[in-house]
């Protein structure tokens, strides 16, 4: 992701036609145009000049780089934008330490010899210590020299990186701004136009995967998508932004949707003495992402549970469940597992990871609410945001830390389908 110094953006402030005459601040962006021959040229440069210093024995350090890297950018008035592509290929690019033997126990060495043959005031002293400390690490003098300070960010050596075209350099540019831009969001409601069941599915497949607090619901033509953000969290907030921040490729895939984000800018956002300001995007702005609608995710403790209950000694079936459920006042989920008993008896699971105690309840209102199917919820204590306890624990709702327990599951299984 792009960095805060990095951001480009417009903020342009409005004043309502209202009573009041409020005033509501629009961040939008300065988003590259991605036909431009200029940006195509610079950005290619840049793809370049990283596949050039991989291929380059004496010159692939990540300081080597880092300087080529500041002669071609510059310091121009456009030193943000060209350094922010920049950015984005470094995070393509993995760097490593180098050596035969670890640089700490080099230095002990090196030291220890310098010690005893005096200070390095000269090449044939330096010569000879270095050949002193390798004769006790068996390594030659130049292997010494060489890993002495190998383990530091500048000495690095660029190993691998991930090649990228022009254009969609410039692509992941744009997306990048734009996640950037949500890092900031304490709320976010996407309405979509009519989507159909494998979209769906995907939706909540990824809604699951960055564990993002939600309230999905039917409306006239279309769906509501309502996500509670990192701002509006007492805690965890760095962790879940960024959730948020790359939960927006997924919209990217998906046709006629239209997202309103309201921010906490520079201290605003939420905060009634402050300029409320507000990010919208949608299909028409042309964003491009390289994610593509696949399979349905499995957390690791969601597989340990699987892998628990397949020994349980229950008359209970488990299985992945991948259809919708409508609720009451409209929402609609899609529950991870579905348990059936021979005896006909049917009870749904969902798993919840972030959550704040009004988003729980308002999930166990839902429990209460729906009269089609039990429902049970198995709740990350880890993942708890905020403050507070809930009044009441139904039975429906089994927490657990970090193993799901299957008897803890079945009881409540249990009395929801009693």
């Amino acid at each position: 992701m792009l960095t805060n110094d990095l951001l480009r953006v417009q903020v342009t402030t409005k004043t309502q036609a209202t009573a009041k005459k409020s005033k509501t601040a629009s961040v939008q962006p300065e988003y590259l145009d991605v036909d431009s021959p200029e940006a195509l040229q610079r950005a290619g440069e840049l793809v370049a000049l990283f596949e050039q210093h991989l291929g380059d024995a004496e010159a692939n350090t990540r300081g080597a780089l880092e300087e080529s890297l500041g002669d071609l950018v510059g310091h121009g008035t456009d030193f943000v934008l060209w350094r922010g592509l920049a950015k984005l290929l470094l995070d393509r690019s993995q760097f490593e330490t180098v050596s035969s033997v670890d640089p700490v126990e080099i230095r002990r060495e090196v030291f220890a010899a310098s010690a005893q043959l005096g200070p390095v005031a000269s090449d044939t002293v330096r010569q000879k210590v270095l050949e002193q400390a390798g004769a006790a690490l068996k390594l030659a003098a130049d292997e010494v020299a060489h890993g002495l300070y190998a383990d530091l960010e500048a000495r690095q050596l660029l190993t691998a990186f991930k090649p990228i075209k022009a254009q969609a350099l410039l692509h992941r540019y744009n997306l990048a701004l734009a996640q950037a831009v949500l890092y900031k969001a304490w709320r976010l409601v996407v309405e979509f136009e009519d989507l159909d069941s494998n979209q769906l599915r995907y939706l909540f497949q990824m809604l699951k995967f960055h564990r993002l607090m939600h309230r999905f619901e039917r409306q006239k033509g279309g769906y509501r998508l309502e996500i509670d953000g990192p701002a509006s969290l007492f805690s965890k907030s760095r962790k879940y932004g960024l959730q948020m921040a790359v939960f927006l490729p997924t919209l990217l895939v998906l046709e006629r949707w239209e997202l309103c984000a309201q921010l906490d800018w520079k201290g605003g956002g939420k905060s009634k003495s402050r300029t409320p300001h507000e990010f919208r995007l949608s299909d028409a702005d042309g964003l491009v992402s390289e994610r593509r609608i696949t399979g349905q995710w499995v957390a690791e403790e969601e597989r340990y549970f699987e892998d628990r209950f397949a020994e349980a000694e229950t008359p209970w079936k488990l299985e992945r469940q991948g259809s919708i459920v409508e609720l009451g006042d409209n929402q609609v989920i899609i529950p991870d597992y579905r348990l059936t008993h021979p005896d006909g008896r049917e009870v749904l699971l969902e798993m919840v990871g972030f959550w704040r105690l009004d988003y729980l309840e308002r999930r166990i209102d839902l429990l209460a609410e729906s009269k089609k199917i039990p429902l049970v919820l198995v709740v990350s204590e880890r993942l708890k945001t905020g403050r507070g306890k809930l009044a009441k624990i139904p039975a429906e709702v089994v927490f657990f830390k970090g193993v799901i327990l299957v008897n803890k599951v079945l009881e409540a299984v249990e009395l929801a389908s009693a």
